[in-house]
């Protein structure tokens, strides 16, 4: 309770933030429009313009919220937080700008609007970064810790537990945990220790008093299951439920009611909506175009190296497998030696890889390789954005051993994608990276292609 009303403060804090930054940059505005850009005969009075503040405040604060920008629990990085920002000031800068349309009695500058979007967002990312910087802060002092009890001693209580010891500014604290093995007592699982076992998790409960509880024992019974709920809502604690229980690995999940019946599934996916499909692919062709444009010269200069080095062709064709399992040929420069799976047969690239040329240890080191994807990209096999296409031959082995693998394949590839920017590629584990795949997918926007695209620069772990 005392985490609950600790994040209710700085929620008030946060509104605070949003509402002052606003109303200075709809001052920044005035006097950029009327007393910089200058261009009128009569200057509007302040007061005229600021009673348009009874309209412009709650649309931004309306905007703000539905983009769960002041939820109560908000685990997003600083950039994730400041880019949906940044969503909102658009949409609510929008939204404004159609009303002025309606609006007769008074003649509103479109130009002020423009101002307005501007010194919104450079005031408001501010603000809200300055308190980032302040909640994490205190969060890592240990000033609010939030203490948690982990119920199952598994792959995800060990991931919960290495999250919260690698990110201390969300202020969690894995008190201990407990096991289905009475082996594991009195030992330490990754770094938190093993109190005792979950038929004890009532007085572990009792006696340690902590803030969040946390089942993650796939075995645990329905009866163990409504005790857990039931106790834990009479002690005030937290109770959450590992929504990657059934190995589902998803934070998309959704409770629809048939009857008073309430039903678990996935919610749709953001790129199942046609709309965002037309943004995305819109976004695609002209970005790809853009940047053959500006990188034609390099492939000219890529293409006499590769030629020169050894002779063989200048571009490789692989299968690879895309939306709804459609395979299609991937375009790269090539990097190996002609033939050079004859005699191993299809296998992963790897570090110091003896198969590569000596242009081609270039070309993979600094990514470029994957320019000619850009002629994938303007057919529609493949976007900027998204899982990276893998070969039917691997597939085949993925698809039995890692939970929802082929759901990767609901949308297009990418020439890059969060997990590849995250550094799971090549051979690393495939369960991560279809962590990160599903991620990506359930969390789609426009913003988030642009976030990826910017890493991308910057992306050259495991680069061979």
């Amino acid at each position: 309770m005392r985490n609950h009303r600790s994040q209710q403060h700085l929620n008030t804090l946060t509104l605070a933030g949003d509402a002052l930054s606003i109303l200075i940059s709809f001052s920044l505005a005035y006097w950029l429009r009327f007393f910089v850009s200058g261009g009128q005969r009569h200057t509007p009075s302040y007061g005229t313009y600021a009673a348009a503040l009874t309209v412009i405040l709650p649309v931004y604060l309306i905007i703000f919220r539905a983009y769960g920008l002041y939820q109560s629990s908000r685990h997003m990085r600083r950039i994730e937080e400041l880019f949906l920002v940044i969503k909102a000031i658009t949409l609510s800068v929008m939204i404004l700008t159609a009303m002025t349309f309606f609006y007769r009695d008074f003649s509103y500058s479109r130009l002020f609007l423009v101002y307005l979007w501007g010194s919104s967002i450079g005031i408001t990312v501010a603000v809200r970064y300055f308190l980032i910087q302040l909640e994490y802060a205190r969060k890592t002092s240990r000033q609010e810790v939030t203490r948690v009890l982990l119920i199952g001693a598994n792959r995800n209580a060990r991931s919960i537990i290495e999250w919260s010891k690698n990110q201390p500014h969300y202020g969690y604290h894995v008190m201990g945990v407990l096991a289905r093995d009475p082996e594991l007592v009195g030992k330490h699982f990754d770094t938190a220790p093993v109190l005792g076992v979950t038929e004890q998790a009532r007085s572990f409960i009792d006696s340690l008093k902590p803030d969040q509880v946390v089942l993650l024992d796939g075995e645990a019974s329905r009866e163990q299951m409504t005790q857990l709920v039931l106790l834990c809502e009479d002690k005030l604690v937290d109770f959450k439920i590992g929504a990657d229980f059934y190995g589902l690995m998803s934070r998309n999940i959704d409770v629809e009611y048939l009857s008073n019946v309430p039903l678990l599934g996935f919610r749709s996916l953001p790129l199942d909506d046609p709309w965002n499909r037309f943004v995305k692919r819109t976004f695609d062709i002209l970005v790809t175009s853009l940047l053959m444009l500006l990188t034609a010269p390099l492939w000219i200069v890529l293409a006499l190296l590769i030629k020169f080095d050894d002779g063989g062709p200048v571009l490789y064709k692989q299968e690879r497998m895309g939306r709804d399992m459609k395979v299609f040929n991937v375009l790269k420069f090539r990097t190996m030696r002609v033939n050079a799976e004859k005699e191993s047969g299809p296998v992963w690239a790897k570090a110091d890889d003896q198969r590569r040329t000596r242009t081609g240890e270039f070309l993979r080191r600094w990514n470029l390789d994957e320019l000619p994807q850009f002629l994938n990209v303007l057919k529609g096999d493949m976007s900027l954005v998204g899982p990276r296409p893998e070969r039917p031959h691997f597939i085949e082995k993925f698809r039995d051993d890692i939970p929802r693998y082929m759901a990767r394949h609901r949308i297009k590839s990418g020439l890059t994608g969060w997990a590849a920017v995250n550094g799971y590629r090549g051979n690393t584990s495939i369960l991560e990276r279809t962590k990160y795949d599903l991620y990506y997918m359930e969390n789609w926007s426009l913003i988030f292609d642009l976030e990826i695209l910017f890493m991308t620069l910057f992306a050259f772990k495991n680069a061979y």
